[in-house]
């Protein structure tokens, strides 16, 4: 607005406001725009804007579901790396199956030297040990692998566990990820997990004889934050290094 035509404006409404009141007539400040909720990226651009808020959230439980081969496992690694990013963040994969593989989180671009691996004797002391990291607060990123290696009966437990977890997770800084099998239902965490997604083998990449990738697709099944139902087709190619992109 000019300037003359601003003085005039101001000049009025202090007028109007000593004969009716200040409420009579006042300015509205603009609109805050929303806070970013904090997040760590997939490192995939297109599942990214997807899931609208750039990422996975923090201080909220996510679960990623997909049989081997779906690209599951690839994703949480690059999840983790993406955590790493930050400054001195430390990030955490809880291995109740045993098959952790230092070297491929490794070629996933995870730097070892600030990776906690866990390795419980069983299930009791994974849930127990899970809810003692998230706790602590110290840790950007801690991914449950898997499940799908709960012994069975464990679901009472695990139900108890997640209650709490969620209680927890939300004044801490920490992004949980669950790693499961779509064949294992575990209806406490569909009901307390912010974010759900389900991913699915489509092809190999290849070139000639040689196998250099594979395309997956992910397929966002819940989001309490956004907007649930879109699939989006990843690439993750073995180079050496194992990257990842979106289309």
């Amino acid at each position: 607005m000019p300037f003359h035509r601003q003085r005039k404006l101001d000049s009025l409404v202090t007028r109007l406001q000593a004969q009716y009141g200040p409420r009579a007539i006042h300015r509205d400040p603009p609109p805050r725009a929303p806070a970013p909720i904090p997040h760590v990226s997939t490192t995939f651009p297109a599942l990214d804007a997807a899931l609208g808020i750039g990422g996975l959230p923090r201080g909220r439980i996510s679960e990623i579901s997909g049989r081997v081969t779906s690209g599951k496992l690839t994703l949480a690694a690059k999840i983790l790396s993406a955590a790493q990013r930050e400054p001195d963040a430390l990030v955490a994969w809880l291995d109740l199956g045993r098959t952790c593989d230092p070297d491929y989180l490794y070629r996933c671009g995870v730097d070892l030297e600030r990776l906690l691996v866990v390795r419980p004797e069983d299930s009791a002391d994974a849930l127990t040990i899970l809810l003692h990291l998230v706790e602590s607060n110290t840790l950007a990123l801690l991914v449950f692998d898997s499940l799908s290696d709960l012994r069975q009966g464990d679901e009472s437990r695990l139900a108890g566990a997640l209650e709490r977890l969620a209680t927890i997770v939300t004044q801490t800084q920490t992004a949980v990820i669950f790693l499961s099998d779509p064949g294992i239902q575990f209806r406490t965490l569909a009901h307390l997990a912010t974010v759900r997604l389900e991913l699915r083998f489509e092809r190999w990449i290849e070139l000639g004889p040689d196998v250099r990738g594979y395309e997956g697709q992910v397929k966002i099944v819940k989001h309490k934050l956004g907007r649930a139902g879109a699939e989006v087709l990843i690439r993750i190619a073995f180079n050496g290094t194992v990257s990842g992109y979106g289309l």
